[in-house]
């Protein structure tokens, strides 16, 4: 039994059948089935149940995919890091943030390291915290720089910097609403979640489930104007009159103008921290291990990974 074995067995699982894993493997089918049938000699026992052209796995089966994905997975590892050990500090960083990073800290981030490795090379992806932890799980990319809450089942990670949530919007939009709460023309320098109650409120869709639970624990039912996919796009209509964007703060200067407010919701259970993320047990190249030494943490003692329980 060797690797190349491996893969084909692992191929034909995934894709259900020989004559599917044939293809995907740029191979014709007839040596592919005996590949299957010698490792199937080897092992002395029956991989795969037949009937007709589909396959079911067996008991013995099931037991081989489970370690050889793992046994792959790590011939792949050793393969990079060897790579990796031979260009030292060159190669690619496979890099995944969310926009509110990608605008506000990590041009000075990649600027300091680009500085003092100018041989390494860029491969960025800007998309919001879910899709970036399933790029990060695919391994797509090696590191992902994303924004609580999400689940941290089967990754290590460091708090970079905790944030407060802001209500950003245009300050007769703020008057309006609060008219009567507070004397003269005055906003306050920070609102309760039952302020918010009143206010035209635009949110980012993985904030609602968190604040309709706070809502809720007030007595209030929620009653959002807006939900969206994207904290810039809460910036930009709350930047055009349309209501009050909920964003963090690092978010909140994405909306401009003398006109604009930004005050802090003051609650410690609305809360939010960017995060850097790995995948725990997974191989992280020396390149994206070095970006690491370069990010701040909560503590200011430099980033530390952690493994969720």
């Amino acid at each position: 039994m060797d690797l190349k074995q491996l893969r084909y067995f692992t191929a034909v699982v995934e894709q259900g059948s020989v004559s599917a894993a044939a293809r995907v493997l740029f191979m014709s089918q007839p040596p592919l089935s005996t590949q299957i049938r010698q490792l199937e000699e080897e092992l002395g026992c029956r991989l795969f149940d037949r009937d007709g052209h589909k396959l079911t796995l067996t008991g013995a089966g099931k037991l081989l995919y489970e370690r050889a994905e793992g046994l792959l997975e790590m011939a792949e590892s050793m393969e990079k890091e060897l790579r990796d050990f031979k260009e030292g500090a060159t190669g690619t960083l496979r890099l995944g943030a969310v926009s509110s990073i990608c605008s506000a800290d990590l041009p000075g981030w990649l600027q300091a390291f680009h500085r003092d490795y100018p041989g390494i090379r860029f491969e960025l992806s800007e998309q919001n915290t879910y899709q970036l932890l399933d790029q990060l799980r695919s391994h797509r990319i090696d590191l992902a720089i994303i924004r609580t809450p999400f689940s941290p089942d089967g990754l290590e990670y460091q708090i970079l910097r905790p944030e407060r949530m802001m209500a950003v919007g245009r300050r007769e939009i703020f008057m309006q609403a609060l008219s009567g709460k507070y004397d003269g023309d005055i906003l306050p320098h920070a609102l309760g979640i039952a302020d918010l109650a009143p206010l035209p409120l635009m949110i980012y869709r993985r904030w609602e489930a968190t604040l309709s639970e706070l809502l809720r624990g007030e007595g209030i039912e929620p009653d959002f104007f807006c939900v969206c996919d994207d904290a810039r796009t809460v910036a930009a209509l709350a930047q055009d009159g349309m209501g009050i964007g909920v964003i963090p703060d690092s978010s909140a200067g994405l909306a401009e103008g003398e006109n604009i407010c930004r005050i802090e919701i003051d609650s410690p259970s609305f809360r939010s921290s960017i995060v850097a993320a790995v995948c725990r047990g997974a191989y992280v190249s020396s390149v994206a291990r070095l970006f690491l030494s370069y990010l701040p943490s909560e503590d200011g003692d430099g980033v530390e990974m952690v493994s969720a329980n």
